[in-house]
């Protein structure tokens, strides 16, 4: 039986739209233009999901969303609004609103939301590893923890702000001969200064011959510094030592307190460094929900200063607004998603392509490869991904696209 998704709209040129998304994934629309008219239709027949606007001409959408939830078996509920007031958004979450979309309507947005309800995503995921990343430079960094895992030397962990100091000096230790035995953080930025070594020794009698992780040292003044060496240099520290500094701050180490720490060395970069790493990061974050292709894409664009604590963060963000299963760009926050993002997508794509575009074009004349060959490629690639975006149905992407049916068989033929 084909699912009937009630849209109660009083603009009529956005009710056929919204009606043509719903068609557009073979569910029937049933449209109702004012709250009664809506509620009386919910009492004729079952509906997967109900497309609801706040302005209706007779009551209030909230209104409806509340006589909705008061139905035996309420169907999901995605309201939408042309003015979004604070209110608005907490009375509609309140009352058990799945989405919330603000006019002017992203269609595209609507219609993998509209997806989700049929197709939820599964939620059980296996439990993700300590540290992820499959780029080239999270591989060296592995390399070394993996050497520092079976050593007993001193570990020097260099990195921006966020970028995973303190999770790789714990994986090190978990997996070192002195797991058993506790890794305590000393932070001088926690103590007053004229209590600062003090707290170092308590740090030292604490960790006794187990790990001591010594957080940002390279931010420690020279009078904390000298004291530690001199600790070092009397063997007053039976500990194990990890340290952690950002690679700006690293030369403000004394040099001899650095060749001290510095037996190995793990560098970690920033994430801007390790953008392939990124769809895989997301996902570990958010556990059972997915990204959207989209939102993906905005995540591989933005800058991101605070490296993988940002992006963590952001999929929290996510999760906590994104009631489905498909995290969409709206959901994400809006440090992310800038009014001009478009533009910018544009101006990474064209940065991408000339960077591909000089790679295949290096050489000489006779070796220069032809440029139909060049268009086939990005072409093949754009007709993949669009294909994807349209479940693999040339007849929908050609209907969506303008394209002629004809033509795109054949380029599919092609490829």
């Amino acid at each position: 039986m084909t699912p009937a998704i009630l849209i109660i709209e009083d603009e009529y040129a956005l009710a056929a739209a919204l009606s043509t998304v719903v068609r557009r994934l073979e569910a029937t629309p049933v449209v109702a233009a004012s709250g009664q008219g809506g509620i009386d239709k919910l009492g004729t027949q079952p509906f997967e999901l109900v497309i609801l606007d706040v302005g209706l001409p007779d009551m209030s959408g909230l209104k409806v969303l509340e006589k909705i939830q008061a139905l035996p078996q309420p169907p999901p509920v995605m309201v939408i609004t042309a003015h979004g007031t604070l209110d608005t958004a907490l009375e509609a979450r309140r009352l058990g609103a799945r989405e919330y979309f603000l006019k002017p309507l992203n269609l595209s947005d609507i219609q993998r939301a509209i997806r989700e309800v049929f197709a939820p995503a599964k939620t059980e995921q296996p439990a993700p590893a300590t540290m992820i990343g499959s780029s080239d430079p999270m591989q060296r960094a592995f390399a070394i923890i993996a050497q520092a895992s079976s050593s007993d030397a001193p570990v020097l962990l260099l990195g921006p702000p966020g970028s995973g100091k303190s999770l790789s000096a714990q994986v090190i230790h978990r997996h070192s001969a002195r797991a058993e035995k506790p890794m305590i953080v000393f932070r001088a930025d926690e103590w007053p200064e004229e209590r600062a070594e003090a707290a170092l020794d308590e740090s030292i009698s604490k960790a006794g011959d187990g790990v001591l992780f010594l957080d940002e040292i390279s931010a420690w003044s020279k009078p904390l510094q000298a004291a530690l060496l001199h600790r070092l240099s009397a063997g007053m520290v039976k500990a194990r030592l990890f340290s952690s500094a950002s690679q700006e701050a690293a030369p403000h180490l004394r040099e001899d307190l650095f060749y001290a720490l510095a037996v190995l060395q793990v560098q970690l970069p920033p994430l801007c460094e390790r953008t392939a790493d990124i769809p895989a990061l997301a996902s570990a974050f958010l556990g059972g929900q997915v990204l959207s292709a989209d939102a993906l894409a905005l995540l591989k664009a933005h800058e991101w200063s605070g490296n993988v604590r940002e992006l963590k963060t952001a999929m929290a963000h996510a999760a906590a607004v994104c009631s489905g299963g498909t995290v969409l760009p709206h959901h994400l926050p809006a440090s992310i998603v800038k009014p001009d993002e478009s533009n910018h997508l544009e101006e990474t794509m064209k940065r991408s392509l000339a960077a591909w575009l000089d790679q295949k074009t290096t050489g000489s004349d006779e070796t220069m490869p032809a440029y139909d060959d060049l268009l086939e490629t990005v072409e093949s690639f754009m007709l993949e991904t669009l294909l994807r975006r349209f479940d693999s149905k040339p007849t929908r992407l050609a209907t969506a696209m303008k394209m002629n049916r004809a033509t795109l068989r054949r380029k599919l033929r092609e490829e």
